[in-house]
């Protein structure tokens, strides 16, 4: 027999008995004790993305170039260490270049080491140079040197075009993450 030829009084005790057991499952399972076990569970998450941030040895060295032109050409350059493990013997140099590849202003500047999860710049970090047109091609060229957390020396080297730009943002993750498993 097919559920829907039940006689009326069948189906009516069959929706009864069901109707209870979800008010008795209600009973049991409070809305309460369902929000706790959703807290629980993103604590847990939680620590898990702190445990891969904070704890795990990674090396992570990022480079955020901030071009401007302005009455002349301005360079802001950022150095991060979003890695978990300090950095140490970092040699930083950032080159303008004309389009002959001559060097129009530089810097460089040397730190003993960077803490995990730091971000450096400020006026060492930056770069004008003024009376220079507008109109040419340029280049910004930047060197980089460190030792990770496992005592490798590592080396990068990168340039950005940028005689078309009024202003430009450059993101450079240098040497993908060093993980230590």
């Amino acid at each position: 027999m097919d559920e829907l030829d039940y006689p009326d009084d069948e189906l009516h005790d069959l929706s009864q008995e069901i109707g209870q057991k979800v008010a008795e499952f209600g009973e049991k399972v409070h809305p309460l004790r369902i929000a706790l076990a959703g807290v629980i569970l993103l604590m847990l998450l939680g620590a898990l993305a702190s445990t891969w941030y904070w704890v795990i040895p990674r090396d992570d060295v990022e480079i955020e170039i901030t071009y401007l032109q302005r009455n002349g050409h301005i360079v802001l350059t950022e150095l991060t260490n979003d890695g978990s493990r300090e950095i140490t013997d970092v040699n930083l140099i950032v080159e303008f270049k004309d389009k002959e590849n001559t060097i129009i202003a530089d810097f460089e500047v040397a730190f003993d080491s960077i803490p995990s999860h730091t971000s450096i710049s400020g006026d060492k970090m930056e770069l004008v140079a003024r009376g220079y047109t507008v109109w040419d091609e340029y280049s910004i060229h930047v060197s980089i040197e460190w030792t990770n957390f496992r005592g490798n020396d590592v080396q990068e080297s990168f340039s950005y075009e940028v005689s078309d730009a009024q202003t430009a943002i450059f993101n450079h993750d240098c040497d993908g993450v060093t993980w230590f498993l």
